[in-house]
C-alpha cells in the first residue's frame, strides 16, 4: 500500500512529523515501511511511502485508514473530505427510477451498492490523476476508470463502472452455470470452472468476474454516456479460492479477499459519485440498488485496564488506554473494575479482550519498552493439565529406573483387546478403520506392549523393560469413556515378580503413595497367570492391576503392570509430600509372627491392625517374612481344614521409648 506524505497532511491537518518519521511511526504500530521515495505531486516535492499490511487490516488498504494510524499514534484528529449525500433507494426525487438488478447468489454476497449516472463525458484523464495512478503501478486508461481506481486506492473500497447502452436486459450476481471464458478488459482470456465463480452478468454475457476483474462486454470507452457505479463486498473466502483457482490476483481482489466492512460502501460510493460528477459532468439519476441483507455488528469485548501493563511489562495508565481507544474510535463503557470496548465496523480484526491489549500497546509505542531492561511481568498462571505434568515426572522416574518408552497405536485386535481387558466395560469399535485388522481402540496398554515385546524377543534382547503413556477407551453403560494410562512391562531372564514389584512401588511412593495394598484381582484379564494377579490398591482405592502372564513360547517370565494416571492424579492433588520428618527419639523395630488361612488376606488383617495403632506413633507397617507351614506343622491340614502361611509383621515404632513400643506391640497382637 502506497500513500502521498502530502496526502496525510491533508487528512489530519495537526501533523507536525515530518515523512520518515510518520513512516517509521506506522511501522512500529505495525505497517512495516517498505519504501521511502521523494516524487512530483501537482509539480510539488512530495513523498511517496510504501507500506506492508499483512494483517486482516483492509481498513488500512487505503489512505483514509492509514491516515486514521497516524491521528490515532499522534493523539489528532482525522478530518475526511466532505462529499453530497446519494439518495436513498425510496427517494422518489429519483427520475430514473429503479435500476433492473438482481443478487441471486445471495450466499456469497454481503452488500451491493448500484447508481445510475448520465450525461458521462469520458475522456483523458488530467495530469495529477495520471501521476497519482502511475504512482501505483497502473497505467491510465481513462477519465472514469482512473477515478474508480483514485478511489479504491483512497477508502480501500474497489468499484466497477459498467456501460450502460451495452447492457442486454437486467444485470445479476450469480455463479457461473454457463460461461466457459471470459475476455477480460486486458484482451486476456481467461478459462473458467462453472459452478464455482461468482460473476456478474446480463442476460446474455458475463460481464465481470466478481471482486476480480471486469469483462469487455460492457467495458467503458470514450463513447461511455450512460453508466452504471457498482460497489459490492462479497465472503472473503471466496473471493480468495477463485483468486487463487483463476490465477488472478488484483488491486481488488487483494482488497475484497479481506475482511471489508460492508458499512462503509456508502461512504466510498458517494466519493466515487461525486468526483464522476464534478470531472465528467454525469449526473445520478437512478434510486440506488442496494443488497444489504445484513448489517454486521461490532463484537463487545471485556477490557481490564491492568491487562497492558501486564503484557508489555511496563506500566502504561488507565487514562492513556481509554485516550487510545478514544483516538481509536471505538466505544467504552464501564462495567465493575473493567470497561466493555466496542471497536468500530471496520475493525474487524478484532475479537477477543487480546487483540485489545495489542491495540494499546502498539499505539503506546512498542519503542517505549526498554531493551535492556527486563520487563516486569507478572508470571503468567500455569495452565498445563496436571495429569500431563504427572506424566512427565512418571516418564523421568521410570527412565531413571532403566525403563525405555514406546509408543504404540491405540488401535488393536480384537482377540488382543479382549485378551488384555481387565476392567468391567465393553470395547469400542472404530468406524472407517484405517486397518482392517486393528479396529478396536485398546481397553488395556498391555496389547502395544505385548507387541513390542514380541519384536523385542525376535531381535534377541535379553534385558527389556519397557512402558508406555496413552489413552485406553471402553463403553459403559451406553457412555463412551477414556482416561489416561501407564503400563509396564518386564521380561528379565534373571529378575522375579518381587523386584519388578519394587521397582513399581518405588514409582508410586516417589509420586506420594505410602499405603499400597495388593489384593486378588476382581477381573482377571486372560493373559495373565490367574493365581498371580492382584489389584492395586493405594490409599484405599484400586487404582491398577499388576499380573504375571502366561508362559509364552519363549518361556519368558513376564511381568505387566497398569495404572490409571486419570486416577491418581486427582488422588494427589489431596496428598502432602512431607519430604522432612523431625525424629526426637530412635525408631522401634519390633516383629510379630501370625497365622492366616490361604483364603484369608493379610492386606485385610494389617488394614484391622492399622486401626487399632495410633498413627502418631506408628512409622512403618510391613511383612518381613512369608512361611507357608509343611503339613506336619499345620494343624488345620490333620483336621481336613485349609492350609495356613505365616506372616512376619514388621512394625516401626516412633516417638516412643522401647518399653512404651514393647507394651503397645504386645497389647495390638495379644502377645
Amino acid at each position: 500500500m502506497k500513500v502521498l506524505y502530502s496526502q496525510i497532511k491533508e487528512l489530519v491537518p495537526g501533523l507536525k512529523a515530518d515523512p520518515k518519521e510518520v513512516g517509521e511511526a506506522l511501522s512500529l504500530t505495525g505497517f512495516m515501511m517498505d519504501g521511502f521515495d521523494e516524487v512530483k505531486f501537482k509539480n510539488r516535492r512530495d513523498y511517496l511511502i510504501g507500506f506492508e499490511v499483512r494483517q486482516n487490516r483492509a481498513d488500512c488498504l487505503g489512505v483514509f485508514g492509514l491516515a486514521r494510524e497516524v491521528a490515532a499514534y499522534y493523539g489528532l484528529k482525522l478530518k475526511l473530505p466532505e462529499v453530497k449525500k446519494i439518495a436513498a433507494a425510496d427517494d422518489p426525487a429519483c427520475a430514473g427510477g429503479r435500476l433492473d438488478i438482481k443478487v441471486e447468489s445471495e450466499k456469497f454476497v454481503k452488500r451491493v451498492l448500484a447508481v445510475k449516472l448520465a450525461g458521462v463525458k469520458n475522456g483523458d484523464s488530467p495530469a495529477w490523476l495520471k501521476e497519482y495512478v502511475g504512482f501505483h503501478g497502473i497505467n491510465s486508461v481513462n477519465l472514469l476508470v482512473d477515478l474508480s481506481n483514485y478511489v479504491m486506492f483512497l477508502t480501500g473500497y474497489p468499484s466497477h463502472l459498467i456501460d450502460f447502452s451495452k447492457v442486454n436486459g437486467g444485470i445479476k450476481w450469480s455463479l457461473n452455470h454457463n460461461f466457459t471464458e471470459i475476455k477480460t478488459l486486458f484482451g486476456a482470456v481467461v478459462s473458467l470452472k462453472q459452478d464455482q465463480e461468482i460473476i456478474i452478468r446480463d442476460d446474455k454475457n458475463i460481464i465481470a468476474l466478481a471482486g476480480l476483474i471486469g469483462g469487455q462486454a460492457a467495458e467503458i470507452d470514450d463513447k461511455t454516456d450512460t453508466l452504471i457505479a457498482e460497489m459490492a463486498i462479497y465472503n472473503r473466502a471466496v473471493i480468495r479460492k477463485n483468486s487463487r483457482s483463476l490465477n488472478i490476483v488484483t488491486e481488488a481482489s487483494h482488497r475484497l479477499e479481506k475482511e471489508l466492512d460492508p458499512s462503509g460502501v456508502q461512504s466510498a460510493m458517494e466519493l466515487l459519485v461525486a468526483l464522476i460528477e464534478e470531472y465528467s459532468g454525469a449526473k445520478a439519476i437512478s434510486r440506488p440498488f442496494e443488497f444489504y441483507p445484513k448489517q454486521y455488528v461490532s463484537p463487545t469485548i471485556e477490557f481490564s485496564p491492568e491487562l497492558p501493563s501486564q503484557f508489555a511489562g511496563i506500566a502504561i495508565s488507565e487514562e492513556k488506554a481509554l485516550k487510545i481507544f478514544n483516538d481509536l474510535n471505538f466505544t467504552v463503557k464501564k462495567s465493575g473494575s473493567g470497561f466493555l470496548v466496542t471497536p468500530p465496523t471496520y475493525r474487524q480484526d478484532l475479537e477477543f479482550p487480546e487483540d485489545l491489549i495489542e491495540e494499546v500497546i502498539r499505539i503506546h509505542g512498542y519503542d517505549k519498552i526498554p531493551a535492556k531492561e527486563v520487563p516486569k511481568l507478572q508470571a503468567a498462571p500455569d495452565i498445563t493439565p496436571k495429569n500431563i505434568v504427572l506424566a512427565e515426572k512418571i516418564r523421568d522416574i521410570l527412565n531413571a529406573l532403566g525403563f525405555d518408552e514406546i509408543l504404540s497405536w491405540p488401535l488393536t485386535k480384537p482377540e488382543d483387546n479382549a485378551a488384555a481387558n481387565y476392567s468391567d466395560w465393553q470395547a469400542i469399535a472404530a468406524q472407517n478403520s484405517i486397518n482392517d485388522l486393528y479396529p478396536i481402540l485398546r481397553q488395556s496398554i498391555a496389547s502395544g506392549l505385548l507387541i513390542q515385546l514380541d519384536e523385542y524377543t525376535k531381535k534377541n534382547i535379553k534385558f527389556i523393560d519397557i512402558f508406555e503413556i496413552g489413552k485406553v477407551f471402553g463403553e459403559q453403560g451406553g457412555k463412551y469413556l477414556e482416561h489416561e494410562s501407564l503400563g509396564l512391562m518386564s521380561a528379565p531372564k534373571d529378575k522375579s515378580l518381587p523386584e519388578f514389584k519394587n521397582n513399581l512401588e518405588t514409582l508410586l511412593r516417589s509420586l506420594g503413595f505410602s499405603d499400597l495394598k495388593y489384593f486378588n484381582a476382581k477381573i482377571k484379564p486372560a493373559l495373565a497367570n490367574p493365581s498371580s494377579a492382584w489389584d492395586i490398591y493405594a490409599n484405599g482405592k484400586v487404582i491398577g492391576i499388576i499380573y504375571k502372564l502366561r508362559p509364552p513360547e519363549s518361556k519368558l517370565n513376564v511381568y505387566f503392570s497398569e495404572i490409571d494416571i486419570t486416577l491418581i492424579t486427582e488422588m494427589l492433588k489431596g496428598v502432602k509430600n512431607n519430604p522432612a520428618v523431625e525424629l526426637t527419639q530412635k525408631l522401634i523395630y519390633l516383629d510379630a509372627n501370625i497365622e492366616l488361612n490361604k483364603n484369608e488376606s493379610v492386606y485385610k488383617y494389617l488394614n484391622q491392625l492399622e486401626k487399632k495403632l495410633d498413627r502418631k506413633n506408628l512409622w512403618a507397617l510391613t511383612i518381613a517374612d512369608i512361611y507357608p507351614l509343611p503339613a506336619r506343622l499345620n494343624d488345620a491340614s490333620r483336621s481336613g481344614g485349609e492350609n495356613k502361611t505365616r506372616y512376619t509383621i514388621r512394625v516401626a515404632y516412633k516417638e516412643l521409648s522401647d518399653q512404651e513400643a514393647k507394651k503397645i506391640h504386645l497389647k495390638v497382637f495379644d502377645l
